[in-house]
């Protein structure tokens, strides 16, 4: 094995197009190097962590059919971090304030205004016992930081090349919370020394984070530990503006209820800001072939959700029946409706179109109804062995009726739709009885609201 990454997010909302980029990425980059990826779920914050969100998130890596060797929770994980805060604390790494998030902000804009950097300025390192006895008496629940080293960090970033962190110019992190819940930054550097974790794999959003967690690296693991880093672009929605778990997020189950492959997700997200082609691949593999993280870029790229819909059109034009064979019924439907798929919604759609049991409840106009009913006469008269090229020659002389105005109000009584295969041969595939049958039914409709005008 060449390679173990994660993928870890928090169960504190619905996963994103943006947490889909991360998982695709790390799952991609770890096949590509015989590696494998650890699924993480960093539940520390047990007020937003919630059931429903990790159930989701698991469901939507099964869908983009991603895959890993193990799962690891957080909440279940206390004891170490617990070892490893006590090991800290004891070597003068990790020190207890009292500061409420009021003063701490009041602190901040100090700092602001004198154009100093906004960091913690230590001053609970120069707290006497007295002054912490008296601030506990008063109520005061400490919290604990960990105390950063005053040295420079650099780093050769996958994607953004060499960054480099002057830490004195960076808060002190907070690692545990007043009521003792731990702080992603602490936890998440404890799993990733236990697991081996060889390259981290994020948004650009963390790039301080990893300035910091490196420092965190070097303590804990008294400098054993080391591994590399990535830190990809953010993705914006069309217009910018940021993706959000809880607010226009565009959740993987909405494409996934729209109908949407998998495969159209991941091609994109594989490829959007990079200098790949977005190609439409049919299988993981194919993209694991394909996907290069050295072409990822620096710049924030815009995701547009009709890129997906253009691209999923042309991976569903390259299904075979067996490819499809659960969403529809026969492959013979599937071969007239094939070039109208866009979606497996509309793999069903059609399915229910060619069965006796579909009803358009389509109400023509009064044009229109003249055309039907002309049709109707057809069917009921003709020759069992008429062609259907002879029955629309017949129903366009008896309607004096061509083109769309012919075509189109025949087509809606079917199908329910003004477009769709060749009418031939839906026409044929349905059987004159079914045809009959609609055409009727939007007959039935037109003259019911003809009665209650």
């Amino acid at each position: 094995m060449n390679c173990r990454v994660r993928f870890a997010p928090s169960p504190t909302g619905f996963m994103h197009i943006g947490n889909a980029r991360i998982a695709v990425v790390n799952y991609l980059f770890a096949r590509q190097n015989n590696g494998e990826l650890i699924f993480r779920i960093d539940d520390t914050d047990r007020e937003r962590s919630k059931k429903e969100y990790e159930d989701s998130i698991i469901n939507d890596l099964s869908w983009l059919q991603i895959t890993y060797a193990k799962v690891l929770r957080q909440s279940a994980r206390t004891s170490r971090y617990d070892d490893i805060k006590g090991n800290l604390m004891s070597r003068g790494t990790l020190y207890r304030c009292y500061e409420s998030q009021e003063e701490l902000e009041c602190k901040r804009r100090m700092a602001t205004l004198k154009g100093a950097p906004p960091a913690y300025d230590r001053a609970a390192l120069q707290l006497s016992d007295s002054q912490i006895a008296k601030l506990e008496e008063s109520g005061r629940t400490p919290y604990l930081r960990f105390k950063l080293p005053n040295e420079v960090v650099t780093w050769d970033d996958v994607i953004l090349g060499r960054i480099t962190y002057d830490l004195s110019n960076i808060s002190d992190p907070v690692i545990c919370k007043a009521d003792g819940a731990y702080l992603y930054s602490f936890s998440s550097v404890i799993d990733d020394i236990d697991c081996g974790i060889t390259h981290i794999i994020r948004g650009q959003d963390h790039v301080t984070n990893t300035a910091v967690q490196i420092a965190m690296f070097n303590e804990i693991s008294g400098g054993a530990y080391s591994c590399d880093f990535a830190h990809l672009s953010l993705l914006t929605n069309k217009d910018g503006s940021q993706f959000s778990k809880r607010v226009g997020g565009m959740n993987l189950g909405d494409f996934r209820s729209a109908g949407i492959d998998p495969m159209a997700i991941s091609s994109i997200l594989a490829t959007l800001g990079t200098s790949l082609d977005t190609k439409p691949f049919l299988d993981m593999n194919e993209l694991i072939r394909y996907f290069d993280i050295t072409k990822f870029g620096s710049n924030s790229p815009k995701f547009d959700s009709r890129d997906v819909w253009k691209l999923n059109k042309k991976i569903m034009q390259l299904k075979r029946y067996a490819d499809v064979k659960d969403y529809i019924s026969s492959e013979s439907v599937f071969e007239i409706a094939k070039d109208n798929i866009e979606t497996y919604n509309d793999l069903r759609m059609w399915d229910q179109i060619f069965t006796n049991s579909y009803n358009p409840s389509y109400a023509p106009s009064e044009s229109e109804a003249a055309v039907l009913n002309a049709a109707l006469g057809v069917l009921r008269s003709c020759d069992s062995n008429i062609t259907w090229p002879e029955f629309w020659k017949t129903v366009a002389e008896k309607a004096n009726a061509s083109g769309r105005n012919l075509y189109v109000p025949l087509r809606m009584a079917t199908t329910g739709m003004d477009h769709g295969p060749n009418l031939t041969d839906l026409f044929a595939t349905l059987g004159a009885e079914n045809v009959r049958i609609r055409v009727g039914a939007a007959l039935d409709l037109f003259l019911s609201q003809q009665k209650q005008k």
